[in-house]
């Protein structure tokens, strides 16, 4: 592993820490005063630093090192910095003035930082990415996150002009919210997992090319399904398609996991359980994903603010950073005298599983007309536990560098 890739992926691991203590602070404004708090403030800067600073900041790292070949290149060197350096401003801006001249700026520039790595990314992959079905997914999925750009335009458009209204306004956030859950995070991670997989599995190459084309193809008409309040037949009919696209991925994938629990992918136990997880995760999502089609259903799961963050969380938690721990873990990056460092991560995945399970619950509790004051405070406690279990993973990290650095600097790094 080069230098400067190991300085991302604990940039990105630093990252996460901050998120998981934003999410404990939210969670705490759920039930004290704390009056210097802006909830709504302090959560647009959990979603955008979790957004940029985690998940972007570490795809990115895995995309331009793993797949291209090329992550010391000046150009994604700098699509990085800026990535980070962004992600940071907002963190920092969000919390005391919302979306105001500060943030906006921060959240403008780390969208050109994004464009930047797009440009070169999808210039590259075209020529050093041989294999159709990754290349597919790879570029799929940046071109996602670019279009997923039109949601904070869009917003920051109606708050310049004082157009629009409270429709276009959740159009916007759903746009920005499904290309880049269903594109660019979902995608993304499914390339790097094929680069991993077909070398050792090439007679998977047909089954993988059905999937991955299915998934391309199911990105746009997919988005319908956040859209369908606004009682056009015609967003209906596309949704159906997405639908139909989403059962067929949903096979493939099934078929593909299946195949790759009989393929020695990942030495370490700790790496596979944690992508046991994940695809398990994923396999959920698509699930639950055409369950809106049907509009009783629809409307009362997008009525249902824990159902919803639970949804968002399966995706983000449950499938992209168990997958990202994974595939850290079985790169050795926690590996410390032959040993991996194993208990920051059955913390936080605990935590993981803990957060989906109070979330639906609570989720399903109103739903059905019953709820109770106490998710909140069960909530909260697990808020601990992610925020604790970071905090150890981060603090491995830096360990483990330092570990190397100094005690055994002729290891490869």
């Amino acid at each position: 592993m080069s230098n400067k890739k190991k300085f991302w992926i604990g940039v990105s691991l630093f990252n996460l820490f901050i998120v998981a203590f934003l999410g404990f602070v939210l969670r705490s404004k759920i039930l004290f005063s704390l009056p210097i708090i802006n909830y709504k403030n302090l959560l647009s800067a959990h979603s955008h630093f979790a957004f940029g600073g985690w998940a972007a900041l570490a795809l990115v790292t895995l995309l331009v090192y793993d797949l291209l070949l090329v992550g010391d290149k000046k150009i994604y060197q700098w699509a990085l910095w800026g990535i980070q350096l962004t992600s940071l401003g907002m963190v920092v801006t969000f919390p005391f003035t919302g979306y105001a001249l500060l943030s906006i700026i921060f959240s403008t520039l780390h969208i050109f930082s994004l464009y930047v790595f797009g440009f070169a990314f999808i210039r590259d992959a075209r020529k050093k990415i041989p294999e159709k079905s990754t290349r597919l997914l790879a570029i799929s999925s940046v071109i996602s996150l670019v279009i997923s750009s039109i949601g904070p335009f869009g917003l920051a458009f109606m708050m310049a002009t004082g157009r629009g209204n409270a429709n276009f306004h959740r159009d916007f956030i759903y746009t920005f919210l499904h290309f880049q859950y269903n594109g660019f995070f979902i995608l993304a991670a499914l390339s790097l997992f094929i680069n991993r997989l077909l070398p050792l599995r090439a007679d998977l190459t047909p089954l993988i090319r059905k999937l991955a084309t299915t998934l391309s193809l199911s990105i746009l008409p997919t988005l319908f399904l956040s859209l369908l309040w606004h009682n056009q037949p015609v967003f209906y009919v596309i949704a159906i398609i997405g639908c139909a696209l989403v059962v067929f991925g949903l096979f493939y994938f099934s078929k593909l996991f299946f195949e790759t629990w009989k393929t020695p992918l990942f030495k370490s136990g700790l790496a596979r359980s944690f992508f046991i997880l994940s695809f398990l995760s994923l396999a959920l999502k698509m699930l639950l994903q055409i369950g809106p089609i049907f509009p009783y259903l629809g409307n009362a799961v997008y009525g249902d603010r824990p159902l919803i963050i639970g949804f968002l969380h399966l995706v983000f938690l449950g499938f992209l950073t168990f997958y990202l721990l994974s595939s850290f873990i079985e790169e050795g990056f926690f590996t410390l005298r032959g040993k991996t460092i194993a208990w920051p991560f059955y913390l936080f995945g605990l935590g993981i599983v803990v957060n989906e399970a109070l979330l639906m619950l609570q989720g399903l509790g109103i739903l059905f007309f019953y709820n109770t004051s106490l998710y909140n405070w069960l909530l909260w406690i697990n808020s601990i536990i992610l925020f604790v279990g970071s905090g150890m993973i981060a603090s491995a990290a830096l360990i483990n560098s330092k570990h190397r650095a100094t005690l055994y600097p002729y290891l490869p790094v």
